[in-house]
């Protein structure tokens, strides 16, 4: 009884945590405008409609579908409704101005309870994109790999729980566990959760297809775009320029039954969806690597998200060379949703949750 009486106070006391941080979060988003942004967006959009588009990325959205909406609401991307903004003016006849490539770099899964329903909503999206000729990419990350592995560490309880539930309501075999509690519950949506994201499952194709990275925009927006980081060592000598050789090795490594814990160059410690040296490594590395990388591609910068940066807004290092925009806005993390966007004229931009808009290099 004792022992109870423990776990159910811990259990308060990690509500009252995500309560508290749910809502700094929601008295950030209140004071944010998101009329007067649209207005900032749109009048971006008729500037480069000539000149290629607009470039835009989000950061790690772990299970909160919420927040990734509100941070493609900061740019534009989509309305008030979710809806895909070019898509909707384009139907009413509207001027949709310039073309937009946006680009969501991994982790939609993982920590909060919203992981399925995010990958969901940005496979909708990707649909609405290119019907309004726009681009929607979404990379993977290191949590998209560890569904993959089975690791299933940091999946929401409550999410396993709830495919649980919709799995044994689904059955009238008694010996399956129907009634049997939370705990029946919590392990037919671990079953649940390996049928969905397994091979030949439609959500474990969109897992298994995601690329590690790519290149996008041009002039002052030629970006590279990676979960974590690109490395010297994460392409080999016979590679072609660009990134494709690069995905088509990671695509080989992922399109099996279930991955394994390897050392590989890719999917290892020091992969482009696990390593923190762009991140966190001491800034001469750092900067070393990002020099050889984006001579290599032919870039301005590398974006990336996996570590969440000590401030909670976009920031870069190395002059520029890298831009770090995960800014842990899922409500696991207490974060506010921000968005990174550039344009020929201003160059990369942070904003913020609040609509600030914040020039990232000089």
């Amino acid at each position: 009884r004792t022992r109870a009486r423990r776990r159910d106070w811990a259990m308060a006391q990690c509500l009252s945590r995500r309560v508290a941080r749910a809502l700094v979060a929601l008295a950030a988003l209140a004071a944010c405008d998101y009329g007067t942004m649209t207005s900032w967006v749109r009048a971006v959009r008729a500037r480069e409609d000539a000149r290629g588009g607009v470039l835009v990325a989000i950061g790690d959205v772990h299970g909160d579908p919420d927040a990734a909406r509100r941070a493609l609401m900061l740019a534009g991307v989509v309305d008030d409704d979710g809806a895909w903004w070019r898509g909707v003016r384009g139907g009413e006849g509207g001027d949709v101005g310039a073309p937009m490539t946006v680009v969501q770099t991994g982790d939609l899964v993982d920590r909060g309870d919203g992981s399925v329903a995010a990958v969901d909503m940005f496979e909708r999206l990707k649909i609405h994109a290119r019907d309004a000729g726009d681009e929607l990419v979404c990379l993977i990350g290191n949590h998209e790999l560890m569904v993959l592995q089975h690791d299933l560490r940091f999946v929401s309880r409550e999410e396993l729980a709830a495919l649980g539930r919709e799995s044994l309501a689904t059955t009238t075999d008694e010996s399956s566990g129907t009634g049997l509690g939370l705990r029946a519950y919590y392990y037919a949506g671990v079953l649940s959760w390996k049928k969905m994201f397994a091979r030949g499952e439609e959500r474990g194709e969109v897992l298994r297809n995601k690329p590690v990275a790519v290149i996008r925009g041009r002039g002052r927006c030629a970006t590279a775009f990676a979960h974590a980081g690109l490395l010297p060592t994460h392409f080999a000598d016979h590679d072609a320029p660009g990134v494709d050789d690069l995905n088509a090795r990671m695509r080989e490594l992922i399109d099996v039954d279930v991955v394994g814990h390897s050392t590989d160059a890719l999917i290892g410690n020091d992969g482009p969806v696990w390593t923190r040296e762009l991140s966190q490594g001491a800034e001469a590395v750092a900067c070393a690597y990002a020099e050889n990388v984006t001579q290599r591609l032919g870039v301005r910068r590398i974006v990336v998200g996996h570590t969440v940066t000590k401030s909670g807004q976009i920031e870069t290092r190395c002059n520029g060379l890298i831009h770090m925009i995960d800014v842990g806005m899922s409500v696991m993390y207490g974060g506010t949703p921000s968005a990174w966007m550039c344009d020929e004229d201003e160059g990369p931009v942070a904003i913020s949750s609040t609509g600030a808009r914040t020039p990232l290099e000089s």
